[in-house]
């Protein structure tokens, strides 16, 4: 305790000095803070809007689908299944069922490969809100023979919302699936290669179409934290009464897109190793100066009797308290920082603003909130400045008495 008392009054007998050791940790956290921040946040972006619009963050389906993901192998879950899983998973907030098979689509003269999807509306748009990327005409009204399809399709077969469209294909367990169907409307698909192809329709309708009736390809599970869907995979596979089923989480469905941002991950790594010799480097040079200045009240306490070992162990609590506080004040000062930019996202230009509208992305760089990086870029710049205490330490251990005090 005394100790800590007199590295205390230490700090604030020169209080230039502790300001600047201070504030050298404070905006080595900050910068560390916001770098990982905005690569969490693309990473985020990311993988929301390829799996949103794909495999969702969980996904339940027939055990035999996985490795063979045809029709056939859909899984009977009618409504009273999927109230079933609400009822015995809390943490499922809610499901997004879909029917999808391969099919011909033709117009008046034009034929091309639709990718038939059959889907609940409502649900389908609270996950992805595809609602808001209608570009012509509306959504399902109720009626049985409404179709919405992408606007590369509807330029393919030449038509228009209003415009008949047919659908010939094999449905389930070789059924005969053909159907004439009224365009009622456009949607621009976030992924080109499905906008070229996507035909929506009512799941029931689908479910007619195909002759696979009370069937599905597979439910998107939504849970109530996006973060714990491994929870939810994980709980339904160890579920006695789903061994029928299988559940997977969007990593697994989703391979490239996780060795996409492990890439990623690993340029951030490298730059942010960078980051952290430029951080050292920056705290070394504060820590070493103060050090020099000290050097001379250094070989007087020792030659009034002090410790060398009680020396040391003072000037290590300074450097411990000035770490501590300069860690303190970079997470206080990150939060409001990292705050606006997560709600006010820096515009990449306009120039960035069609492309990235093709993929369903704003051109926009944003940022993440996720509490796992503060604590762990604090705790990283923490260590690198106690291990640079070492210098201090060393110094006083081996300090020339007669040449610091003639200093």
């Amino acid at each position: 305790m005394i100790l800590f008392k007199l590295a205390w009054r230490n700090l604030w007998r020169s209080k230039r000095r502790t300001w600047i050791t201070i504030s050298s940790v404070l905006f080595a956290v900050l910068l560390a803070l916001f770098l990982e921040s905005m690569d969490r946040g693309s990473q985020e972006v990311m993988v929301q809007n390829v799996v949103r619009f794909s495999t969702g963050y969980a996904q339940l389906q027939d055990t035999l689908y996985f490795d063979e993901s045809h029709i056939d192998n859909a899984m009977l879950c009618d409504d009273d299944c999927m109230e079933k899983l609400l009822e015995d998973f809390p943490n499922l907030a809610y499901t997004v069922p879909r029917l999808e098979s391969v099919a011909l689509a033709a117009g008046d003269e034009k034929t091309r490969v639709g990718f038939i999807t059959g889907i609940h509306y409502e649900s389908e748009n609270r996950f992805n809100n595809i609602g808001e990327r209608m570009r012509e005409g509306h959504f399902f009204t109720g009626a049985d023979d409404e179709v919405v399809i992408g606007t590369g399709l509807a330029r393919s077969l030449d038509l228009k919302v209003g415009d008949s469209m047919v659908v010939f294909g094999q449905g389930f367990q070789g059924a005969m699936a053909a159907g004439k169907f009224v365009v009622a409307g456009l949607v621009q698909h976030p992924v080109p290669d499905l906008n070229e192809r996507i035909v929506f329709m009512p799941l029931h309708q689908a479910q007619w179409l195909f002759d696979a009736f009370d069937r599905v390809n597979h439910l998107k599970l939504v849970p109530q934290r996006l973060r714990h869907h491994q929870r939810l995979v994980d709980a339904i596979n160890a579920h006695p009464d789903y061994e029928a089923f299988k559940a997977f989480t969007w990593e697994e469905l989703q391979p490239e897109l996780v060795q996409t941002i492990e890439f990623d991950q690993a340029g951030t790594l490298v730059f942010l190793l960078i980051l952290y010799v430029v951080i050292g480097f920056g705290i070394f040079g504060t820590v070493l100066t103060m050090t020099l200045e000290r050097e001379k009240e250094f070989g007087v306490l020792i030659s009034l009797g002090m410790q060398r070992r009680k020396l040391a162990q003072v000037i290590f609590t300074e450097t411990l308290i000035m770490n501590f506080l300069g860690v303190l004040f970079g997470l206080l000062l990150s939060i409001p920082v990292l705050l606006y930019f997560y709600y006010n996202p820096i515009p990449l230009g306009e120039g960035m603003e069609d492309m990235m509208a093709e993929y369903g992305m704003e051109a926009v760089l944003r940022f993440s909130l996720d509490p796992q990086f503060f604590y762990q870029q604090a705790i990283i710049v923490f260590c690198i400045s106690m291990v640079i205490v070492a210098y201090p330490v060393a110094r006083v251990l081996r300090l020339d008495v007669l040449k610091a005090a003639r200093k």
